[in-house]
């Protein structure tokens, strides 16, 4: 466990405390103190007062530090475990993760030194930079450090070549125009940025010009703040905590209302993008709630049957002018969703939480009569509406079948209402779906650990259209010759795998909104076990009355060789 920096005064013991207490941490191994403004140490002896001590704490050392009594509060309380961090150095975190720091008060990690004497916010300026690295996976933690704006000295641009490109940036200064400069994201160029900001802070942050660099109409990136701030564009107020979770080739995103995204790294090849893989799966062209500039949005579904698509690379443009790239390869599964949207504020767009926003005036549904998904010259999917197109005034359009064209007799307007009382199913299966999806292919099985006899075997089963549906599953030992359910035939039979594993916790219940459940066990530690071929397979179903059980949707079994 590595922690960076604690919050203001009091929120050691409002926030950072209880969330931690939440993950099961009792101890830290690792925190660090970016630098010593109150705003990012004042709660870390906060922590440390509820039981939640640690073993060495790094920061920039006593030069020139501040009289302030949230330093002394915070060098009192960690003096027994204080160290100082130095530019190079590398603390391994556990399986393969490391934070590697890259600069403490200009010193950077290559061996040369910014000047930052004459910053005209020094302390800000001597921020620690640390490199969070998990296989494939990067992100920026950077404190206040500054980027030459208002007079301070550009320290960013000098460690940004350290590091180079990023999935994760939490952007330096809250936001601040004092860093964030565009060169220093030239080379960062993150996937994801998340913005630590106070509501209705009396510093203006986010700044918008901020914001602007961050999120471009030729690369619309995510953008996530944990309060509103000062309701500024181009960004979603995530209402709190934000988690960011990695395996090393993916990352997701979820907010605590569980809006989430999930991405690929850099690194990884996207998938070929073929017509139909993504598909405009809703849209709100006329908002009545609130105006257009901030209620429009429109929802992207994949459509890959059994598969997954990525957005990498896509455009998305409106009536033939107006056109975004997308800079982030979020990744969607077979009836999985991402929402943009014309604003990120839930208090003024109407009441949704969308994925992204799209940069200022980017794009207008209304008077637009059409929308496109766009990569290079290939169109993968599009819409057109004219007066007749179901919905309208106050009232999404709902795709029907997300495996046929997007023809307006494959839409319905929208029944049910979201936010402030515009109807619409945002970031949900939307109410008029009734995608075939074919041979249980909309379930599926993703391996997430490698078996290894007495360890953790850990499973995601995707259930793509099946949110509020029940499901079972287990290990099987042979898929032949199965078992027949209400007519359907379900690849696995009940033997001893079944009786080891269908009645463990997450082998079955009801699917979740985000129609996916992450299943674990632990394989036995018994060496008879090595070189065993064995079977992961889950059903989705519905109790209907008078009818039995009524399957859905099988996924296919996937094959788990255990090492």
């Amino acid at each position: 466990t590595f922690l960076c920096d604690g919050g203001d005064n009091g929120s050691g013991y409002s926030k950072l405390g209880p969330a931690l207490q939440g993950l099961g941490i009792s101890q830290l191994d690792h925190v660090t103190a970016s630098h010593y403004h109150a705003d990012h140490i004042g709660g870390l002896d906060e922590i440390w007062n509820l039981g939640i001590t640690t073993l060495k704490a790094w920061d920039r050392g006593d030069s020139n530090t501040p009289g302030t009594q949230s330093f002394s509060d915070y060098q009192n309380r960690y003096s027994s475990v204080r160290n100082t961090a130095w530019p190079g150095q590398v603390i391994q975190l556990g399986g393969g993760a490391t934070a590697t720091c890259l600069a403490v008060e200009g010193r950077l990690s290559n061996g040369t030194t910014v000047n930052i004497s004459s910053s005209a916010q020094w302390e800000n300026s001597a921020s620690l930079v640390w490199h969070i690295e998990y296989g494939d996976f990067d992100m920026w933690l950077g404190g206040d450090l500054t980027g030459g704006g208002n007079s301070t000295t550009n320290v960013e641009s000098s460690v940004a070549p350290l590091i180079g490109d990023v999935e994760v940036y939490h952007a330096n200064h809250h936001g601040s125009r004092t860093s964030s400069n565009s060169g220093f994201l030239q080379i960062l160029d993150p996937e994801f940025t998340v913005i630590s900001c106070g509501y209705a802070n009396p510093y203006g942050y986010p700044k918008q010009e901020v914001v602007d660099r961050l999120n471009h109409s030729s690369s619309m990136t995510p953008v996530w703040s944990l309060t509103e701030g000062v309701g500024t564009e181009g960004y979603l107020d995530a209402g709190g905590t934000v988690h960011v979770q990695s395996d090393g080739v993916h990352f997701q995103v979820s907010a605590s209302d569980g809006t989430s995204f999930s991405s690929a790294c850099d690194e990884q090849a996207p998938p070929t993008l073929q017509p139909g893989d993504l598909v405009i799966s809703e849209v709100l062209h006329d908002p009545v709630r609130v105006n257009d500039s901030q209620g429009e949005w429109f929802e992207v579904a994949g459509a890959l049957d059994g598969g997954t698509a990525s957005t990498s690379g896509i455009s998305v443009t409106g009536d033939g002018s107006e056109s975004i790239a997308l800079g982030c390869p979020i990744q969607l599964n077979a009836g999985e969703v991402v929402v943009f949207a014309a604003d990120g504020l839930p208090s003024r767009n109407g009441g949704l939480r969308p994925h992204l926003v799209w940069p200022s005036n980017a794009i207008d549904l209304d008077p637009s009569q059409s929308l496109s998904i766009q990569k290079g010259s290939t169109t993968i999917d599009s819409i057109s509406w004219t007066n007749s197109f179901p919905g309208g005034a106050g009232q999404a359009a709902e795709r029907i079948d997300l495996l046929a064209p997007g023809t307006s007799n494959n839409f319905l307007g929208a029944v049910a209402s979201y936010g402030l009382g515009d109807l619409g199913s945002p970031g949900r299966t939307n109410d008029a779906d009734s995608t075939p999806w074919g041979g249980g292919q909309g379930s599926w099985i993703e391996l997430l650990s490698i078996p290894v006899v007495g360890m953790p075997l850990d499973m995601r089963w995707h259930a793509a259209g099946e949110s509020s549906h029940s499901y079972q599953g287990w290990i099987t030992l042979s898929t032949t010759p199965g078992i027949l359910v209400n007519g359907t035939h379900i690849p696995g039979n009940l033997d001893k795998g079944w009786d080891m594993t269908h009645q463990l916790p997450g082998f079955s219940g009801i699917v979740p909104a985000a129609e996916k459940m992450d299943v674990g066990m632990t394989i036995p530690l018994n060496p008879a076990l090595h070189g065993l071929t064995v079977y992961a397979v889950f059903a989705t179903y519905q109790d209907v009355i008078g009818s039995g059980f009524v399957v859905h949707t099988v996924a296919t079994p996937l094959s788990i060789y255990i090492f």
